[in-house]
């Protein structure tokens, strides 16, 4: 969010025709959208480091999406969906069917939708949260299980360019789970659908080609994707991290990451 905040304060909004992204990636762009990037940020440092979002004690909801969209999206620091609907960029968010596990992205220009349920849908990470949530006439999960990075989704010949917002170092990839995580996700797969089960065991079966591709075109020229990532490992947080120090150093190395970004690609 730090990130998307100082785009916002470049007024760079217009730049883009299309933002898209899952789990927490398109909270952040809807508030992003909204022009609430910078306000969003209170989203992590006063609601979601709190007990009340995540409690390792309280089982059947150790991670309360309910609290996140209903008290902290509509009320505490209501997102301005209005705004966001009427922004120059479209919204698509990344889904899991919660039956086959195939990625769905649905825009928020689809006004059947209704875009807080959309939201839920994207970060309902099975195991962390206890229901799957209905979005049209299907079922949906965390759409981080099927769609981590997004790009064979966006990038098209419509869309034939994209900046990317990473969360991991260059080089990162997802490895082999041990047999002590596969006995976990058993359990933390319980209710779910094979195919989900599956996902949750490996990871998104697309990641890792996805990175492939998006370091080979660092090396291009001329480009069609260009990538942000963090610079430094230690100061990233996970979906879990409720640390409000470790949140903050985080933000911090969002915003200097970018506006370094900025000035070596020469987008500012």
């Amino acid at each position: 969010m730090a990130a998307l905040a100082l785009l916002e304060e470049m007024r760079l909004l217009d730049a883009f025709s299309v933002v898209a992204g899952s789990s927490s990636g398109a909270i952040n762009g809807a508030y992003f959208l909204a022009g609430q990037a910078r306000e969003g940020l209170d989203i992590y440092y006063k609601c979601l480091s709190s007990r009340r979002f995540l409690s390792p004690w309280r089982i059947w909801k150790v991670m309360d999406v309910d609290y996140l969209v209903d008290v902290t999206l509509k009320q505490h620091l209501p997102l301005n969906s209005q705004g966001m609907l009427a922004a120059h960029a479209p919204l698509y968010t990344i889904l899991t069917d919660a039956e086959t596990a195939e990625p769905v992205m649905v825009s928020s220009r689809d006004k059947t939708l209704d875009i807080y349920e959309v939201l839920r849908a994207t970060v309902a990470i099975p195991g962390l949260y206890n229901r799957k949530v209905s979005v049209g006439s299907r079922k949906y999960v965390d759409g981080g299980l099927a769609g981590l990075v997004p790009l064979r989704m966006v990038v098209n010949d419509d869309e034939p360019e994209a900046v990317l917002l990473l969360t991991r170092v260059r080089g990162h990839r997802l490895k082999s789970r041990g047999p002590v995580y596969q006995a976990a996700s058993r359990v933390v797969a319980y209710g779910q659908s094979p195919q989900v089960r599956a996902h949750i065991r490996t990871g998104d079966p697309t990641y890792n080609a996805t990175m492939e591709v998006l370091e080979r075109e660092q090396m291009k020229s001329p480009r069609t994707t260009w990538t942000l990532r963090p610079t430094n490992a230690d100061q990233m947080v996970e979906r879990t991290t409720s640390n409000l120090r470790r949140l903050r150093d985080c933000a911090a190395l969002g915003r200097s990451d970018m506006m370094a970004f900025l000035r070596k690609e020469h987008f500012s």
